[in-house]
């Protein structure tokens, strides 16, 4: 095989590098993508892994969220009838109209808040749901390293494709040291 020859090569369908692409050659790894393209010659390549991971800060968030529509959800019955209570008492005789004509109007918005309270409940729940989700496909994530840094590559869910261009990369690697 010719330097030129593509040895391997994968797809990056998803994540924040979509669209690009890593191609193994007998010398070197490429990575194409949009404007940009890198060249790293295989000589500069200390190690290569490869390796499923979920983000517990997505777990995180999620009970965080789930713990706010709980609570909002919870709250938002007896604040309503605890408004509607103090509404009722503004019929007592000695009040002056303007007084009760205001404070109706405060009870009536805080009412209308508090209505609104399962529906913000319901959006937080389903934006809990959704990392849970992103948690639960975590991501399959090769890494380079070199002899200062290291490039990590990411693609959604477990990805066996990209285990198998770790794999190629890693037999090229050896093949070059030996």
């Amino acid at each position: 095989m010719t330097a030129d020859n593509p040895l391997a090569q994968f797809d990056i369908g998803s994540g924040p590098l979509r669209g690009s692409r890593l191609i193994l050659y007998a010398n070197r790894l490429v990575h194409r993508g949009g404007d940009a393209m890198e060249s790293v010659p295989l000589a500069h390549l200390a190690s290569v892994g490869v390796a499923f991971e979920r983000d517990p800060r997505k777990l995180n968030w999620a009970i965080g969220l789930l713990l706010a529509a709980l609570v909002l959800a919870a709250v938002s019955g007896p604040l309503r009838s605890w408004i509607a209570e103090l509404a009722s008492k503004l019929g007592d005789p000695g009040r002056r109209e303007s007084l009760d004509a205001m404070l109706s109007g405060a009870f009536n918005v805080l009412t209308g808040l508090a209505s609104l309270l399962p529906g913000v409940a319901m959006a937080l729940a389903a934006a809990a749901t959704a990392l849970l989700v992103f948690f639960w496909l975590g991501a399959t994530v090769l890494s380079l390293t070199f002899a200062a840094t290291e490039r990590s590559y990411a693609v959604r869910g477990r990805n066996g494709l990209l285990a198998d261009f770790a794999q190629a990369v890693a037999d090229q690697l050896a093949q070059r040291g030996s």
